[in-house]
C-alpha cells in the first residue's frame, strides 16, 4: 500500500508538471474571477445609465449592445460554473471509489483531454473570451462618459413617498384604533448586495366583523420608481378569484392609509433588526433564489409573462406581470364564505384562508417540460393526497375551496387542508382552516368579553405568518430547512417578549 501511494503521488506529480508545461499559465479560477468582474462592471454601468434620459440613437444602440454583452457574459458564467461543479463532482467520485489503476487512467485521460481541449470548461474560459468581455466592460465606462455629456439626468419625483424613506434607511410603524377595529401598518428597509428591499405588513383585526379581519405581508425589491402600494394592489388583484371580498377590503383600507402623515425613524442596528434581516435572507433564498431573474430578458428590468395566468396573452395580463417583477413573496390571510350545505349547520359560515405566492420560486427539475403547472393537496397528519397536473394558479379557484369543504365534512379530525402549486417559474402555498363560531362572531358577546378582545394587541396576528411558514418547512429547499427551523425556534422564544 505504501509503494502504491508513492507511485500514485509520483505519477500525479509528473502529470501535473506536464499539464503546466503544455497549458502555460492558463488559470481557470482567475479567468472566472475576471469574467465575474467584467459582468459586474457591465451591470453597474447599465444600471447607472437607467438614471439618465437618453435620446441619442447611437447611444441607444450602444446601450443595447452592452445589454446583450452583459446577458451573454452572464450565460457564459452560468455554464462555466455548472461545468466546474460537474468536473469536481466527477473527480471526487473517482478519488473516493475507484481503484488505483482506474485513478491513473482517469488522470491520464484528463491530461490528454486538457492538451487538446484546453481548460476544464472548454473554450468558454479561454483568455480570449475573458478579454472580449473585459473589452465590453471598458467600453461601458466610456459609454457612461458620453451619456453624462449628452444625456439629461432623470429626475424621480418619488410619487410613492414610502420609497423615499426606505431608500434613506428609515422605518415606520403606524397603529390606529377606530371603535372596535385595530390597524397595524409596518414598513422596514433591508439592504442587500443586490440593492434595497422592503418588508410591508398590514393587519386589521375587526372585533365587530371578524370575517373582515386580514393580514397582508409583502416583500419586494425597490428602486426610485417603485410604487409600493400599487404593487400590493396588483398582488391583491391576483388573489381576487380566491379571496373575493377580502381582496377588495384590503385594497380599500390600504389605499386609504394616511401615508403622508406617517412618522419615520432610522432603522438602527439592534438585535431585533439582525434577527429579522436574517429571516429575510433565508426566506429570500427560498422564494427568490436568483435575485436577478426576469431582469435581463429582452433588456434590463423586463418581466416575462409566467404560467400562473390562465394562458391569456392580453395586455392587462402582461401589465400585471410587470408589477410582479420586484415581488419576492406576498402573503394574505383572510376569510372566505363556506358553500351552502357544508359547515353552515355548525354555525360557521366562514373558513380561514392563508395564501403565500412567490412569482420567482425555482422549480428547475421538478416539472417536466410538458407540464405548465401542477397542484398537490394534503391534509396534515393524514394520508390524503391528490395531484392535479397542468393547472394554472387562477384555475385553482374551481377546485380548492370545494375540495377543502369536502375534506372537512368527510374527515371529522381534519382541521387544515393544504395545497401546494408549482409552475415552471413561481409557486403558491395555500392553507384552509375551519373556523369555530367563537372565533368568527363576536357581535352578541357580553360587553366584558368585547372589551377584552379590544384590548388584545394586533401584533399577535403577525405570528400567523411564522405559523404558516412552519407548516411548509418540509417543502423548502433541503439546504435551507435547518436554517428555517433554527430561526423559527428563536422567533418562538422572542415573540412573548414583544407582547
Amino acid at each position: 500500500m505504501i509503494s502504491s501511494a508513492v507511485v500514485q503521488e509520483t505519477v500525479s506529480e509528473i502529470l501535473s508538471n506536464m499539464k503546466a508545461k503544455y497549458k502555460g499559465r492558463s488559470n481557470p479560477k482567475e479567468h472566472m474571477e475576471r469574467l465575474e468582474m467584467a459582468h459586474i462592471r457591465l451591470e453597474a454601468a447599465l444600471h447607472t445609465s437607467d438614471g439618465w434620459n437618453i435620446t441619442s440613437a447611437p447611444l441607444l444602440r450602444w446601450r443595447g449592445k452592452l445589454k446583450r454583452a452583459m446577458q451573454e457574459c452572464d450565460e457564459t458564467l452560468h455554464r462555466c460554473k455548472k461545468r466546474t461543479k460537474e468536473v469536481e463532482a466527477m473527480e471526487d467520485g473517482v478519488r473516493s471509489s475507484s481503484s488505483f489503476p482506474k485513478r491513473i487512467a482517469h488522470n491520464a485521460k484528463s491530461f490528454v483531454s486538457s492538451i487538446f481541449n484546453g481548460a476544464s470548461s472548454s473554450d468558454e474560459l479561454s483568455g480570449s473570451t475573458v478579454r472580449r468581455f473585459e473589452w465590453f466592460a471598458e467600453g461601458a465606462t466610456e459609454f457612461l462618459r458620453f451619456v453624462e455629456l449628452g444625456g439629461t439626468a432623470r429626475q424621480y419625483m418619488f410619487f410613492d413617498p414610502l420609497v423615499r424613506h426606505l431608500l434613506a434607511g428609515n422605518t415606520t410603524e403606524y397603529k390606529l384604533v377606530l371603535q372596535n377595529q385595530h390597524h397595524l401598518f409596518c414598513l422596514r428597509p433591508v439592504s442587500t448586495p443586490e440593492g434595497m428591499e422592503g418588508r410591508l405588513l398590514y393587519a386589521l383585526k375587526d372585533g365587530d366583523a371578524p370575517e373582515n379581519s386580514f393580514l397582508l405581508a409583502l416583500t419586494l425589491q425597490i428602486s426610485e420608481s417603485t410604487n409600493i402600494v400599487r404593487v400590493a394592489v396588483r398582488c391583491l388583484e391576483l388573489f381576487t378569484p380566491h379571496f373575493k371580498s377580502t381582496s377588495e377590503i384590503v385594497k380599500t383600507k390600504l389605499t386609504q392609509l394616511p401615508v403622508h402623515d406617517f412618522s419615520w425613524v432610522p432603522y438602527v442596528d439592534s438585535g431585533d433588526k439582525h434577527h429579522w434581516n436574517n429571516a429575510h435572507g433565508i426566506f429570500s433564498k427560498w422564494f427568490r433564489p436568483n435575485p436577478h431573474c426576469c431582469k435581463q430578458k429582452h433588456g434590463h428590468n423586463q418581466y416575462q409573462q409566467q404560467p400562473y395566468d390562465t394562458g391569456s396573452n392580453t395586455k392587462s395580463s402582461w401589465h400585471r406581470d410587470v408589477y410582479l417583477e420586484p415581488v419576492i413573496k406576498v402573503y394574505l390571510l383572510g376569510h372566505v364564505p363556506v358553500s351552502s350545505g357544508s359547515n353552515q349547520e355548525k354555525g360557521s359560515p366562514y373558513m380561514k384562508l392563508r395564501l403565500l405566492f412567490s412569482p420567482h420560486t425555482s422549480t428547475e427539475g421538478m416539472l417536466s417540460s410538458s407540464v405548465g403547472g401542477s397542484a398537490m393537496e394534503m391534509v396534515p397528519g393524514q394520508e390524503h393526497h391528490g395531484l392535479y397536473p397542468n393547472i394554472s394558479f387562477e384555475q385553482l379557484e374551481d377546485i380548492m375551496l370545494p375540495k377543502a369543504t369536502d375534506c372537512f365534512r368527510q374527515n371529522a379530525g381534519a382541521a387544515e387542508y393544504q395545497m401546494l402549486w408549482r409552475s415552471k417559474h413561481g409557486g403558491a402555498y395555500i392553507q384552509v382552516e375551519e373556523c369555530t363560531p367563537k372565533r368568527i362572531f363576536g357581535r352578541n358577546s357580553r360587553k366584558g368579553h368585547r372589551q377584552e378582545r379590544q384590548n388584545e394587541k394586533v401584533e399577535g396576528w403577525t405570528n400567523a405568518v411564522i405559523d404558516f411558514l412552519s407548516s411548509w418547512v418540509a417543502h423548502a429547499p433541503t439546504d435551507l430547512q435547518s436554517s428555517i427551523v433554527d430561526w423559527i425556534n428563536v422567533e418562538t422564544e422572542l415573540a412573548p417578549t414583544r407582547l
